[in-house]
């Protein structure tokens, strides 16, 4: 579907532009105005949303066939065939067996045994599977088992204690929690550090953010459009910040784009 739209709107768009990323903007602008059209109404918003940010991923990999990417010549290709940037439908950043692991043993010995609990393990990993990495509050906790906030602060304090969770050094309404990297597949703490110090002229929320969005690429390679926009202005010198620093290391080249990817040393392996 996502290559007879694009081939559709091509044959509509004469006069594009010479410019590669140009065009390959255009195109994309107008392929999501053609998706618009033609499924406004036809499926729920949930569905057309979870279509529009598969097509980021999607995009990349098409684009390339299409009679337009290559009017006017392109430098020769050389990314490998399999690259299309970062998989749809990825598996996620928490090591969901170490996760399972730790929770069937060392957890067994925290959370309660009763046959009406509440707190259950499979039950834990799932909220811990949707934060993917990220922080949380204790009322967020409370509120998914429907326990009072003090019984799940002393749960989290157990929890903490015994390695399965890490503490933000926030005070009171600032306390945040979350997984310990080692069951995360990207070691976060270290990754968030560093962007903090290469990117020193950054605010400290957007170099975390920028960790986070990082870590979500679990080492997969990316393109250089799939940028978060928030930072699109700074691009091109936080790009070469993080490639000094060994953060990101290229992958290939290919229309006048770059294929990045986090570094190996980031990974949890």
């Amino acid at each position: 579907m996502v290559a007879g739209l694009m081939l559709e709107v091509i044959l509509e768009s004469p006069g594009l532009p010479d410019d590669p990323r140009s065009r390959r903007r255009l195109l994309k602008s107008r392929l999501t105005a053609s998706l618009v059209a033609h499924l406004a109404g036809r499926i729920t918003l949930d569905r057309f949303r979870t279509l529009m940010h598969r097509l980021q991923h999607w995009f990349p990999l098409y684009y390339p066939l299409m009679p337009a990417a290559a009017k006017p010549p392109a430098e020769k290709q050389t990314c490998p065939p399999e690259s299309a940037g970062v998989a749809a439908g990825s598996p996620g950043l928490v090591r969901l067996d170490l996760l399972k692991e730790w929770l069937e043993k060392a957890g067994g010995e925290i959370l309660p045994r009763r046959p009406q609990r509440k707190i259950q393990p499979d039950r834990l990993q799932e909220f811990l599977r949707r934060a993917q990495g990220g922080w949380f509050r204790v009322l967020e906790l409370a509120q998914h088992f429907d326990i009072d906030r003090k019984t799940a602060w002393e749960y989290v304090q157990k929890l903490q204690h015994a390695g399965l969770l890490l503490h933000n050094g926030g005070r009171s309404a600032a306390v945040r929690y979350r997984l310990a990297d080692r069951f995360l597949k990207v070691r976060l703490t270290a990754l968030e550090s560093l962007l903090a110090r290469t990117l020193s002229s950054l605010p400290r929320s957007q170099a975390e953010r920028l960790a986070a969005w990082l870590a979500g690429t679990y080492g997969e390679p990316f393109w250089e459009e799939q940028w978060p926009e928030k930072l699109a202005d700074r691009q091109e010198k936080i790009i070469a910040s993080l490639i000094a620093a060994a953060v990101l290391e290229v992958v290939c080249r290919s229309e006048g784009q770059r294929m990045l990817r986090l570094h190996r040393q980031w990974l949890n392996e």
